[in-house]
């Protein structure tokens, strides 16, 4: 009965604490992936829609995004809206054209630079269309390596119908 300051445990004490903290560091650890998931996946879902926004608010013949932000080492894929403002059907190709700056080569487009990414696409009067390539960047280096893909519309006949660049900015 003398025990001053003395603390005694159970051993069913001791059992309940360690399995506690067992379950607090297993619920911890379950957390923070869940939530390392969670960010990668809006990181995903924050650039589609960037890319989205940038193709469906456009005014005039043609329709891009903006800009395409790249790592260093990525590929993306973009997609050009075409709308036919002339009251007859209209048959059009495109081209894209990768600029980049003197000496730069690390970018490259699907299918390869100044390429058809488009041939003979029939678009209805008043109607729009779709069209597509993609980007890859290999080996760039963080805004030193930024270029332009330019995208050129003719129709059938030979005449230049619209033109537009889609900027490609490389972030690490």
């Amino acid at each position: 009965m003398d025990k001053k300051g003395a603390i005694e445990f159970s051993m069913t004490t001791i059992m309940v604490i360690i399995i506690g903290v067992a379950v607090l560091a297993l619920g911890l650890t379950w957390i923070r992936g869940t939530f390392t998931q969670v960010g990668t996946i809006t990181e995903s879902a924050l650039a589609n829609a960037e890319t989205i926004f940038g193709e469906v608010g456009f005014t005039g013949k043609i329709g891009t995004p903006a800009v395409l932000i790249m790592k260093p080492n990525d590929a993306k894929r973009y997609r050009v809206n075409l709308r036919n403002i002339e009251s007859n059907d209209i048959t059009v190709s495109a081209t894209a054209t990768i600029q980049q700056r003197v000496g730069g080569t690390c970018i490259t487009g699907v299918p390869t630079s100044e390429e058809d990414i488009a041939s003979n696409i029939v678009i209805p009067a008043g109607e729009t269309t779709e069209i597509g390539g993609g980007i890859l960047t290999n080996g760039c280096v963080a805004t030193a390596d930024s270029g332009v893909v330019r995208i050129d519309v003719t129709k059938t006949e030979g005449a230049s119908y619209t033109s537009e660049a889609i900027a490609i900015q490389i972030r690490a």
